[in-house]
């Protein structure tokens, strides 16, 4: 069957570029729901060349279009999730496919848009390898997760609760490592009030917003446990007036993050505990703790399924380990419902989010090798 996966590669190899450089030309920036809605026509186009239906699916919410393939698979289906919108707007000048030999560079080339190709002739292949088979394979491309699938998610539990496993076609990282567990995201938004006042004729008789926000910040900073995976980082303030005014307000925005869903209360408490003690100068404090992604964890199945990818990749003589993360991704949501999922099965590359972001070139059809073979032995032995 090797041989057969080689010959289909072949032959489908200089397609698997063409079809990459026409979705990585689409600038498909969360906010361009034009490009968006080009950029989801330019992939039910692929897909159809291949006889893959990717039909638009919304949540309730209505809000935007996302694809997706086997809605009507109720049980025992694989999960294969990815997102096709970036984080570079449309003005930006990074907005277009360079082949530069050994590399592509361009916009969402390694976050995600190789890892769409990757999972969409895997498919193909596996469909031309098992011509009489329906595969139990459900595919979800959605357009909002660079801005915390705010609208996917609800998809995504809804549409993927009786999954088998979980596969998320994010780019792998550069020495091949594929992901098996990612840090929980909370995020906090504090409203310090404080009182106005001439900062020069009676200072005494305001309340500074920003003195207040400085005696928080470094209460929450002190949370920090690195060492635990526990992350609190303040990394705004937006805060005055003009120089000569005592700041009556002031806006902190914190970024919170955590490895495992049993450390998420007791944080909280603690975060709470700093909110709801006065503060020394006496400004009101109002605040949002909100979970964006819970913990993705790993456990024994996603392990197993770990250790079977990157057996293959090994016998194949190409590296992968596996690695924890701080980022987020759609496998937060699927981990947390008792999917067993792995992460990073994409493309190789890195500087994600840059104007240097990059794939290593032969590792869009090497890490699609990997991954038929790793779905040969599931559907086989499944």
């Amino acid at each position: 069957m090797l041989t057969q996966i080689d010959k289909l590669l072949e032959e489908n190899k200089s397609q698997m570029y063409l079809d990459f450089e026409k979705i990585v030309n689409i600038n498909s920036f969360s906010s361009n729901l034009d490009g968006i809605d080009k950029a989801l026509n330019a992939l039910v186009d692929i897909a159809s060349e291949k006889d893959i239906e990717l039909q638009k699916v919304y949540s309730s919410k209505n809000v935007r279009p996302h694809l997706m393939h086997g809605k009507e698979k109720e049980k025992d289906y694989f999960a294969f999730i990815g997102h096709f919108d970036t984080v570079h707007p449309a003005s930006s000048d990074f907005n277009t496919y360079i082949d530069e030999g050994d590399t592509i560079k361009g916009p969402g080339t390694n976050d995600m848009k190789a890892g769409l190709i990757v999972a969409l002739y895997s498919y193909s292949i596996l469909k031309q390898l098992y011509p009489n088979r329906d595969l139990p394979i459900k595919i979800l491309f959605n357009s909002d997760e660079e801005i915390g699938s705010t609208d996917s998610q609800e998809i995504v539990e809804k549409e993927f609760i009786n999954a088998k496993a979980g596969f998320i076609f994010e780019p792998g990282r550069i020495g091949g490592e594929i992901t098996v567990q990612r840090k929980g995201l909370a995020a906090l938004d504090i409203e310090v009030i404080g009182k106005p006042a001439h900062a020069g004729v009676a200072p005494w008789e305001g309340v500074n917003a920003i003195l207040a926000s400085c005696e928080i910040i470094q209460k929450l900073e002190a949370l920090n446990d690195y060492e635990n995976g526990i992350i609190v980082g303040c990394n705004e303030i937006h805060s005055g007036i003009a120089r000569n005014v005592v700041p009556p307000y002031s806006k902190i925005t914190v970024d919170v993050r955590f490895e495992k869903m049993s450390q998420k209360e007791p944080l909280y408490k603690k975060i709470e505990e700093i909110l709801n003690t006065p503060t020394t100068v006496g400004a009101e404090v109002k605040y949002d703790l909100h979970l964006n992604r819970p913990p993705f964890e790993k456990t024994e199945a996603s392990g197993e399924l770990a250790k079977l990818y990157r057996s293959i990749a090994k016998k194949l003589n190409y590296s992968c380990e596996e690695m924890a993360t701080g980022g987020g991704s759609d496998g937060n949501f699927l981990s947390a419902m008792g999917v067993p999922t792995i992460d990073g099965l994409g493309a190789i590359g890195d500087f994600s989010h840059t104007k240097k972001e990059y794939i290593v070139k032969d590792s869009l059809v090497y890490r699609t090798k990997i991954f038929v073979l790793f779905m040969i032995d599931l559907l086989e032995n499944n």
